[in-house]
């Protein structure tokens, strides 16, 4: 679950006795603070719940117009009111922007798969899917601005891929000013090579889905190829790694070595570590290397 909804629940918790997180009414003193109009115990609709964020929404700017503070909350220019499917544009920047954040979402509101997720969310007919690959775009062109932003203060790179990511991190300054009339356009652009750059653990996948050694997935449209992180192999094609790779590398060969010295360690473990030691080494000591 991330920060700010468990920060979130908490709070609601807090505030009240029910069962549910948004139940329809409170009871006070053993009464309803309103006339029920639908059977006790069940959850808000979706007019309570518009209902309600306007009020917040009334509330918060009240309240900074009393106290002086220019954080308002600003008008809808196309609706009257704040309705919850608009809060679908939240749940895809925590999905894009979040390291494998449509597993998290999925973990949060306990699905059996990513698939249920993103019915869940909505079909292609509301639109959320649109709302989520133009967020990914939105974050991938923040990746690549900075890495574009790193290599022009001079960070080195290394590895097989080094140079498809300096070309493609140059490469896509064609991207700016673009503009994008719909979302379905940036899932379109979204399959652009150029902007395959996926950062990883002490690496960095510059994505050519013939070179893959890792198992591929695809989105939806079956237009988008991504890599899988977790099951990235070391001898890959498409691995480059930049200084801020190494430097994680660095920690990680640091632990080893720990682990390495500890007499008491099994031999069978000692032996293991000592063999990803020093392929560690070995790497940091080529990236090193090449900067010289």
């Amino acid at each position: 679950m991330v920060a700010p909804v468990a920060t979130a629940i908490a709070v609601l918790e807090r505030l009240h006795d029910g069962d549910l997180l948004f139940p329809n009414t409170l009871e006070i003193n053993g009464r309803a603070e309103t006339p029920l109009q639908t059977r006790q115990g069940q959850a808000r609709n979706d007019q309570l719940i518009a209902k309600d964020i306007g009020v917040l929404c009334n509330w918060i700017n009240d309240y900074c117009h009393r106290t002086g503070r220019d954080e308002h909350i600003p008008a809808d220019p196309n609706h009257a009111s704040l309705h919850p499917s608009r809060l679908r544009r939240t749940l895809a920047w925590f999905i894009a922007r979040k390291p494998r954040g449509l597993v998290a979402v999925a973990i949060q509101y306990g699905h059996l798969n990513v698939t249920m997720t993103l019915g869940y969310s909505g079909s292609y007919a509301s639109g959320f899917p649109d709302d989520l690959a133009f967020e990914q775009w939105l974050a991938q062109l923040d990746t690549i601005a900075e890495a574009h932003d790193r290599l022009e203060h001079g960070e080195h790179i290394s590895g097989p891929a080094a140079g498809t990511y300096r070309h493609r991190v140059q490469a896509a300054t064609r991207f700016a000013g673009r503009v994008l009339r719909t979302n379905r356009e940036a899932a379109t652009l979204l399959a652009d090579p150029d902007l395959h750059i996926h950062p990883g653990k002490g690496m960095t996948c510059v994505l050519d889905p013939h070179r893959a050694a890792c198992r591929l997935t695809h989105d939806e449209r079956g237009l988008r190829h991504t890599p899988d992180l977790d099951n990235c192999r070391p001898t890959c094609a498409n691995i480059a790694r930049t200084d801020r790779d190494i430097t994680e590398l660095r920690d990680r060969a640091q632990h080893l070595q720990t682990l390495v010295d500890d007499p008491l360690a099994p031999p069978i473990r000692a032996e293991r570590e000592h063999r990803e030691l020093a392929r560690l080494t070995e790497i940091i000591t080529r990236h090193d290397r090449g900067r010289a």
